[in-house]
């Protein structure tokens, strides 16, 4: 081997590399210029011309090059971003609307809640929070404190994003997560806030005399973070009545200073009039403080709980669980008010009151549709499952008598420590939380894979019961594709129940959910937009045909900002308008149904769009351009003239990719390295480790992933199968009317951005080169190539690891699949070598490299004898799935440094220079196998982060 010193390398000269392997491939077509580069990058390493640290270096470069992009990219999808100019647009828009009537209707129009932001916790933190906000002021040119970004400010961001890691914080925690999620909804806050103050002073220019009357409401938000119970136990009552707290505690202290700095401008009567109302939040968060730390006690020691329960009970009084006592203090201040500028702000407050209650936002509260059913398997006697065709009646008729008959119980906190079902637990926690925290603005309660009526009445039997019947909005999430099937069935089975009608009349609306990432995963992400928009057009029928149009329809429409969980890649407004069509939005108004559309922001990918002000204002601009149907896409889209047409297409889509599902090569696939590639993203724990080690465990089916980790090891082997597999051969089928239906048809348009924007991140060959890394005849090759022995006998092993495994080969047959089917779409869409398509190539052929590279200092690990319960080859098959720390801790206990005498600290009256021999050698395999596999696994899980950045989102 050279030993000549490392030359500087840089990506352009790795660039340029892969250029020129990429052209020679090109000419044949049994070659993989993935794999060239990759090969080419391994000898110069071998020769000594590039370094681990050279190769960092560049890794560093380029992942500051993605995270600018990420920002540009993220400055285009929010278009506008001054927050001048996106107010003004909201004053026009709100001018044109007080000139459609009188101030009676510009009153209704304003006072209608027409769109709920949602902040998910989904586990999306792929980055720090000081980088997300970094990013969010370069896209935005403004400081999270609203000063103008200049060239300076640029350059030292883009500095600091150069010396980092690009990486979630390594102990990522609940509490960092509600941190990201206040940030964001205070900056919401101040936006709409913006959006009321606009509204007043545009009726106070047209109606002066009664501009004081309005309350104007517009948009809702709301939080999962700290209520989502859906598939994770970690959330326990406390840390859900905590996160209730915080979020109380927050707006009361929003309030506080808003009041603050009206006082440090009044005087006289004015400030007279003002100290009721301060000093009724300065009792409050005392109050809530107060509370929060006893309940921080009774959480490290559950003996303290009854301390904490009678403080909530002791302090109801004072800590503001009504907004009564608010709104009547503002009414008087306002007689008070010298001016209209005081007059306005008191307003404003008012309005957030009438929209938020005492909390920094709404909250959901989510959990499965098998944890009702399990809590109610004994009172109604379920021996199988609710929709069994043979027990499905006698099931609905006993819950539907129980709630003819069910009396509320009164409950206390000592409740919540006693119960063990995790569905009556979680009702009690709300009826705790009506009765000491907000006992006025509703609780979304969210119900995952509700796929019959039953569901919906044992969850209204459970709200009456424990109280809360009139304050919770109990809603089905539909997602499966049995769901998509019958998903308006399975209201109607609940309409037979007059319980659930009268409890939807007292409500005043349905509230229903759609989800976007676990049925595009399942039927595809193209199917599943179809089949969304049929079952929302089945859902207006249905209201309107059971006489129940008199009801608000809350559409709740949950997705990423993923490609594959339905975020559209374009623009905001594009966002808006693939989630909820506009004919579909045209459809419930033609029936009388009254809409609010609702969107979720999933994670810190979410957040970013509200983590300075100027994203956020321009945001809320978005949002309500949206809301007040600002388009002309109703009624003239060719795309419903041809239903035959629309209806074959996505069902080709989702008949093809529903096989892939089943396809157990595709479960291989997401086996090969799992999520061992993908940063820790959310607080959700991660799964104890199986008692015995022995090889890594597979998944059999893409049912044991979440949609996240499903669509993210997709991203980060190159090919985004959710959003791309079935569409091909749907337009195979009739490629002249999808060219025409794509270029007439705003709606299939759309939907073939999305298409699009997946093929300029997919390449089939560095998914071919992934899977190589278990092609028993590369390695095979390479050893008969090889002009040292040692390197020969290492590859020589890898292809008999590689062929005990058996994996290539089916594998490779799944890449035929996935590559036959790209071909027809490639045929009508063809991807453009842009910059951005090339980086990421690149940054994908460096992570081959160095995947290959860990595996041959695999090969270094001496031989041992079975201990721990593994021997050395099910060490090696873990590191070649690249499950390298589980790994290398097992080789750190098999082979210990730290042995010997040499390194105790004791006086044995002489020295000694001697060493056992296999410490030394041990020693030597950390420093020159161990360790610096660590170091590459590393580096390939940071080029992860850099590839998130290229597609825009993770998952």
């Amino acid at each position: 081997m050279s030993t000549s010193s490392p030359c500087a390398i840089d990506p352009a000269m790795l660039g340029s590399i892969m250029s020129r392997v990429r052209t020679q491939a090109s000419a044949d077509p049994f070659s993989n210029p993935i794999l060239l580069f990759a090969l080419d990058l391994m000898l110069r390493m071998d020769r000594g011309e590039i370094d681990l640290d050279g190769l960092e270096r560049v890794v560093r470069q380029l992942t500051a090059e993605t995270f600018a992009d990420r920002a540009e990219r993220l400055r285009n999808y929010l278009g506008e971003t001054a927050i001048a100019a996106n107010e003004r647009a909201l004053a026009d828009l709100l001018e044109r609307k007080a000139r459609e009537g009188g101030f009676e209707d510009f009153r209704a129009a304003i006072s209608r809640v027409v769109f709920g932001v949602v902040f998910t916790a989904h586990p999306t933190f792929s980055i720090t929070l000081d980088l997300a906000r970094s990013l969010a002021e370069l896209a935005t040119n403004q400081t999270v404190t609203g000063v103008a970004l200049d060239q300076a400010g640029r350059d030292e961001r883009m500095e600091a994003a150069a010396q980092v890691d690009h990486r979630p914080p390594a102990q990522l925690s609940l509490e960092i997560e509600h941190a990201w999620v206040t940030e964001a909804l205070n900056h919401a806050h101040d936006a709409l806030e913006e959006v009321h103050r606009t509204a007043l002073r545009v009726a106070r220019d047209h109606w002066p005399e009664d501009w004081t009357k309005l309350e104007p409401r517009l948009v809702t938000l709301a939080s999962w973070v700290g209520y989502d119970q859906d598939g994770r136990t970690d959330i326990t009552w406390s840390r859900t009545i905590a996160a209730r707290l915080a979020d109380k505690l927050a707006m009361i202290e929003r309030h506080r200073g808003k009041v603050d700095a009206l006082e440090r401008a009044a005087s006289g009567d004015f400030l007279v009039s003002l100290e009721p109302l301060a000093a009724m939040l300065a009792t409050a968060s005392a109050a809530v403080a107060r509370q929060i730390e006893l309940l921080g006690a009774a959480e490290r020691d559950p003996a303290c709980t009854a301390a904490f329960g009678r403080a909530m009970v002791s302090g109801r009084a004072h800590a503001l669980v009504e907004t009564a006592p608010m709104l009547a203090s503002i009414e008087a201040t306002l007689v008070a008010a010298p001016d209209d500028e005081r007059r306005e702000a008191l307003l404003a407050i008012r309005a957030s009151l009438r929209t938020h209650g005492m909390g920094l936002a709404h909250i959901h509260v989510r959990l499965n549709a098998s944890q009702l059913h399990n809590a109610a398997r004994r009172l109604v006697g379920l021996e199988t499952e609710p929709k069994d065709p043979a027990n499905r009646r006698s099931y609905f008729n006993i819950i539907n008598d129980l709630l003819g008959r069910v009396r509320p119980l009164t409950i206390s906190f000592e409740s919540l420590m006693e119960e063990r079902a995790s569905a009556k637990r979680l009702m009690m926690t709300v009826a705790q939380i009506v009765k000491y925290i907000d006992a006025e603005t509703p609780i979304r309660f969210l119900i995952a894979e509700t796929e019959t009526g039953f569901t919906l009445l044992t969850a209204l039997y459970y709200a009456r019961l424990f109280g809360v019947a009139d304050r919770i909005e109990i809603s089905p999430l539909f997602e499966t594709e049995e769901a998509f099937e019958r998903g308006e069935r399975v209201i109607e089975e609940a309409l037979k129940s007059p319980h659930y009608r009268a409890y939807l009349e007292q409500q005043g609306r349905l509230c229903v959910q759609f989800g976007f990432s676990d049925s595009g995963r399942f039927i595809g992400q193209m199917a599943a937009t179809f089949r969304i928009e049929r079952l929302r057009l089945r859902l207006a029928q249905l209201l309107e045909r059971h006489g129940l149009a008199k009801l608000e329809a809350i559409l709740f429409n949950t997705h990423g900002e993923s490609i594959g969980r339905g975020g559209h890649p374009s623009t905001f407004a594009d966002r808006l308008r693939y989630a909820a069509p506009p004919n579909s939005r045209a459809e419930f108004e033609r029936r009388g149904v009254r809409v609010k559309e609702e969107v979720s922001f999933q994670g810190g990918d979410g957040y970013l769009l509200f983590l300075t002000p100027a994203a956020a204002t321009a945001s809320m601009r978005q949002i309500l351009d949206f809301a007040f149907d600002v388009s002309d896409e109703t009624g003239n889209d060719p795309i419903y003239a041809a239903p035959d047409y629309s209806a074959e297409f996505f069902a080709t889509v989702q008949q093809e990719f529903s096989s892939l599902v089943d396809d157990p090569d595709y479960a291989a696939l997401l086996s090969l390295f799992g999520t061992n590639l993908l940063y820790r993203t959310g607080s959700r724990p991660v799964a104890r480790e199986a008692e015995e080690w022995g090889r890594p465990s597979k998944i059999e089916h893409p049912s044991q992933l979440r949609a996240i980790p499903n669509n993210a090891i997709l991203q980060q082997l190159g090919f985004m199968a959710v959003t791309l597999h079935g569409v091909g051969r749907a337009v195979s089928k009739d490629p002249e009317m999808f060219q025409a239906m794509r270029e007439r048809s705003a709606r299939f348009r759309r939907a073939v951005q999305m298409v699009a924007a997946a093929l300029d991140r997919t390449e089939i060959d560095v998914l071919r080169a992934y899977i190589s890394t278990l092609n028993p005849a590369m390695w095979l090759n390479g050893a008969g190539r090889a002009r040292r022995p040692a390197r020969a006998k290492a590859l020589r092993e890898l292809a008999r690891l590689t062929e005990q495994l058996d994996r290539h080969d089916r594998l490779a047959r799944l890449v035929r699949r996935l590559q036959s089917d790209q071909l027809w779409l490639l045929d009508a869409i063809e991807p453009a070598e842009t910059a951005p398509r090339r980086r990421l190539i690149l940054l994908h052929g460096i992570r081959v490299a160095v995947i290959q590279r860990i595996c041959l200092l695999a090969m270094e690990i001496p031989n041992f004898s079975p201990q721990l319960g593994v021997t050395r080859d099910d060490i090696l098959a873990r590191i070649l799935e690249l499950d390298v720390p589980s790994a290398v801790e097992r080789l750190r206990l098999i082979f210990p440094h730290d042995e010997g005498v040499a390194d105790t600290p004791h006086d044995f009256g002489e020295k000694s220079q001697y060493r056992p021999e296999p410490a030394l050698s041990y020693e030597i395999e950390h420093n020159t196998v161990f360790g610096p596999m660590l170091r590459l696994f590393d580096l390939a899980r940071r080029i992860g982060t850099a590839i998130t950045y290229e597609i825009g989102a993770i998952g």
